[in-house]
């Protein structure tokens, strides 16, 4: 309630006045699901209104493939926040962990075994800081050879 009243203690308090019962009044004048009155029936006079200023249509009727695809009959709802289903094994015990640690632990050893006899990074590393020495050796000689102005 303290958030309403800042809004309408400032200066352009009118304007908040009027977004509000703006609000109101669309809440209070259209349904959530409002059903598409018939041919012959005009639409609420909010539709109207808002047809004028462009935010709202008329919605053609579907075409009949369209309500033919369609149930007759809408579906179950579905339940937003049902707890998940349980997983389908039993809990694994303490041994049962420790083994699986172990065997993780075996391949990371491996794998890191493989990785040190696998040296192209090595050799890209001094490979770059050679060329890097080399180019640095470049840039002084080529001052040296220009003429003075």
């Amino acid at each position: 309630m303290s958030a309403i009243s800042t809004i309408f203690s400032r200066r352009r308090g009118w304007v908040a006045a009027v977004a509000v019962a703006a609000t109101a009044f669309v809440a209070c004048a259209a349904p959530a699901q409002e059903p598409t009155p018939p041919q012959d029936e005009s639409p609420s006079p909010f539709h109207s209104l808002a047809k004028g200023f462009g935010f709202a249509t008329d919605v053609e009727p579907p075409p009949d493939f369209v309500r033919q695809s369609r149930p007759a009959e809408p579906g179950a709802e579905i339940p937003v926040f049902t707890p998940p289903d349980e997983p389908p094994g039993k809990p694994k015990g303490a041994k049962e962990i420790e083994a699986i640690g172990g065997d993780l632990e075996s391949i990371a050893k491996r794998h890191d075994a493989l990785l040190a006899t696998f040296p192209p990074s090595a050799k890209a590393a001094a490979a770059a800081a050679a060329e890097k020495k080399a180019k640095s050796m470049r840039k002084p000689a080529a001052a040296a050879g220009a003429p003075p102005l």
